[in-house]
């Protein structure tokens, strides 16, 4: 393949971000109808060196959407999707309904959406691993079933905003709250974008020994890609605190960076190779909290079947310290296929 034809593929390849080639599957007076979805399964074994390989269902989706055209710059919107998850012990299987949404969309104005989607924050990660990837950026809660989120994306500069209202109904109660933001810019082979994130009252353990709490969880991640001839890079880095919501002296401040770079050998096969550090650091009183550091490195290429269907392979080594004490990690690798539609 000529540099020139790698050279529009790459940066085309970091523009696509999340989404995918949707089938269309009924189109007729203005309205369509169309299908996308996931399907991943992997020969997995973690860094953990207590675990064996398994055969890992790491991916199902699912989501169909309507577009109705209400004139030339204006469209109604909707989407039905679901994932597929399961556990390894006693083959539990379970199908969640994840979005569940309407709205209008707009050629001049962006797309507005309500009902339960997925936060902005949810494509926030550029890095090129598959799996092996350590403590990448985690705002835990990413998705909601009260939000209302604004889209408006003109190819050069990208803007949303989204809100997770109040989950307890009760009047005098106040539930979980987040607000998420992105703003983007992209030139020739840049593509940039900074995610925003601020929830109250978030029920996790993340960073707490013990059972959950009620956390408030503010942070970023500024993200960078830039793709030249058959090379390309991404660069990340983010900050998120965790704090207790009662206690307010009681928190952990979380710094990540990610750096990797791939090239693309011919029109299928690619390689990539990436780092990534993680640095967690506890204030307060509190002893179910932990200092936390972490660093990954690891290699993959993948081979395209098809323009919609991948195999890859992938192999990491890893570092982890709590409380200044070294855990042991092993080796871990993923050999994987993935269907995207």
């Amino acid at each position: 393949m000529k540099k020139t034809v790698l050279a529009m593929v790459v940066p085309a390849l970091l523009t696509a971000g999340a989404a995918s080639a949707s089938v269309n599957l009924y189109e007729a007076d203005g309205f369509s109808v169309n299908l996308g979805g996931t399907a991943e399964i992997q020969w997995y074994k973690s860094y953990q060196p207590t675990d064996e390989p398994i055969l890992r269902l790491d991916k199902g989706k699912l989501i169909f959407t309507t577009d109705a055209k209400i004139s030339d710059s204006l469209s109604t919107v909707s989407g039905m999707g679901f994932e597929y998850k399961g556990q390894l012990q006693n083959d539990v299987q379970m199908v969640e309904n994840k979005e569940l949404w309407i709205g209008l969309s707009s050629n001049d104005f962006g797309t507005i959406t309500f009902g339960r989607q997925y936060l902005l924050v949810e494509d926030a990660n550029n890095q090129k691993d598959y799996e092996l990837g350590l403590d990448q950026i985690n705002f835990v809660i990413t998705s909601a079933n009260q939000v209302i989120k604004w889209v408006y994306d003109n190819g050069t500069f990208n803007i949303g905003t989204d809100i997770a209202l109040d989950s307890d109904p009760s009047k005098n109660i106040s539930g979980r709250e987040i607000f998420t933001s992105r703003i983007g810019v992209r030139y020739e082979g840049l593509d940039a974008r900074v995610y925003l994130y601020d929830g109250e009252r978030i029920q996790t353990n993340k960073f707490n020994n013990k059972a959950a709490i009620s956390q408030d969880i503010r942070g970023y991640n500024l993200e960078m890609d830039y793709g030249f001839n058959a090379f390309d890079v991404a660069f990340s880095y983010g900050q998120v605190g965790y704090k207790n919501h009662t206690v307010k002296s009681d928190k952990v401040n979380v710094d990540v960076l990610g750096i990797s770079g791939g090239y693309l050998a011919d029109e299928k096969t690619y390689f990539a190779v990436g780092y990534d550090w993680s640095d967690a650091n506890k204030s307060g009183n509190s002893g179910n909290r932990k200092n936390y550091k972490s660093t990954s490195l690891y290699t993959n290429v993948a081979y395209k079947l098809h323009s919609m269907t991948k195999v890859y392979a992938e192999v990491g080594v890893a570092k982890v310290k709590s409380n200044n004490q070294k855990d042991s990690t092993d080796t871990a690798f993923a050999l994987g296929m993935k269907v995207k539609f």
